[in-house]
């Protein structure tokens, strides 16, 4: 994508909207905000994804956030499940604190910490839940296969109390499992045998334990099933595999209210050949709505992948490179003279923007490890137009406060 033309640079700034609230907007500005506007038009989709670009930033998590907020909760017309690219069983936990208020006062940071990336594991994050534990009523649920120990905790714990002779021929393959390995067939396999007999001997497990601990079991079996099945992929398919079993695990979560607001990094949100995305906009499609959180310059927090030495053990901070004037951080913070919001569902998007957004560009991209593979100034190719249905950007970012 070449420059942007004058003509496009005019279009893209009468049509952005501020990102500042609303008694911060200069004269002349319109009364609502744009990341409201933008959440007023999508909060009636099934799925409303937000996608940071960059993980490990203040600003970018407070943009999430105010989105949350926004969006679940509300007994009128709110979103009842905020899910997270978070470890399915580990986040349980947070769900239960988040919606009862279980444990003690540090009960939600500790939480946090089981989500399996330090990147949740925030002050940014921590604000946000609180908030929503406050509120109450609010169901969290996490995504991500990978990292399932704590539901091998909760199986394993199972069965030994109602079952004790089903442990010991799977107890080596849910062992492995823990700690992110799988022997191809035989793990899931033993997988499927905990599965059969947790549906099978239903009154004597349920004799022997208690309903509750029996349909936690029966869950947690469950999120043991698409682990396996990420754990025996081949390591080339490893990511298309993950992005359809959170896809699937999504789309479980809303069996039970029929709507949530997904937080997960931009490339998986976005719509793009096998992405979490993809799969969504092929099940849901005009439901799923996903906008993407990105930002200019700064600084961001992550963890450093060394390559003799693997990932260092605490996050540091990383200053991002110059964006590309010609990426769509670069054209909207050219055109537009503050943080901004394109929403290009609007029907009233100007034909110049919408030509723009059809062509191809790049975006940034830095997850929460950083790599001479993946550095703090990564870009990736992006089509706007068909990957996301609004891009939120702001001027600059600054570390995430770990905790």
């Amino acid at each position: 994508m070449s420059a942007p033309s004058t003509e496009l640079s005019r279009a893209l700034a009468a049509h952005a909207r501020p990102l500042g609230v609303p008694d911060d907007l200069p004269d002349g500005e319109p009364a609502e905000e744009g990341l409201a506007a933008w959440v007023r038009a999508a909060r009636t989709a099934r799925v409303v994804a937000l996608g940071p670009a960059l993980g490990g930033t203040r600003e970018l998590a407070a943009l999430a956030g105010r989105c949350v907020e926004e969006l679940v909760g509300d007994p009128e017309d709110g979103i009842g499940t905020l899910a997270l690219q978070a470890a399915e069983s580990g986040t349980t936990v947070l769900d239960d604190h988040v919606r009862h208020g279980t444990g003690h006062a540090g009960g939600l940071n500790e939480a946090l910490q089981g989500l399996g990336s330090w990147s949740w594991h925030t002050r940014e994050v921590l604000d946000v839940v609180r908030a929503l534990a406050a509120r109450g009523g609010v169901r969290v649920v996490g995504i991500d296969p990978r990292r399932p120990a704590p539901a091998v905790r909760v199986v394993g714990a199972f069965l030994r109390t109602a079952a004790p002779d089903a442990l010991p021929p799977v107890a080596d393959a849910l062992a492995d499992l823990a700690v992110g390995y799988g022997d191809g067939a035989a793990t899931r396999a033993a997988v499927e045998q905990v599965r059969e007999q947790l549906e099978r001997d239903v009154p004597a497990l349920v004799a022997a334990t208690s309903p509750a601990r029996h349909a936690e079991a029966v869950r947690h079996a469950r999120f043991l099933a698409r682990a396996a099945e990420l754990a025996a992929a081949p390591p080339g398919r490893a990511d298309a595999v993950a992005a359809r079993l959170m896809a699937d695990a999504v789309l479980e979560a809303m069996e039970e209210d029929g709507r949530l607001v997904l937080w997960a990094h931009a490339d998986h949100v976005v719509v793009r050949e096998q992405t979490l995305g993809a799969h969504l906009r092929e099940r849901l499609g005009d439901d799923y709505r996903a906008l993407v959180l990105s930002a200019g310059t700064g600084t961001v927090r992550a963890i450093r992948r060394r390559r003799l030495f693997g990932p260092t053990r605490t996050p540091a901070t990383h200053r991002l490179g110059e964006v590309p004037a010609s990426s769509l951080e670069g054209v909207l913070l050219d055109a537009v003279p503050r943080d901004a919001v394109l929403d290009l569902r609007d029907p009233a998007t100007p034909p110049t923007v919408t030509a723009w957004a059809g062509e191809a560009t790049v975006r940034r991209s830095v997850g929460d490890e950083v790599s001479a593979a993946a550095p703090a100034r990564a870009t990736v190719p992006c089509v706007p137009g068909t990957e996301l249905d609004g891009v939120a950007v702001v001027r600059a970012v600054h570390p995430a406060r770990a905790l």
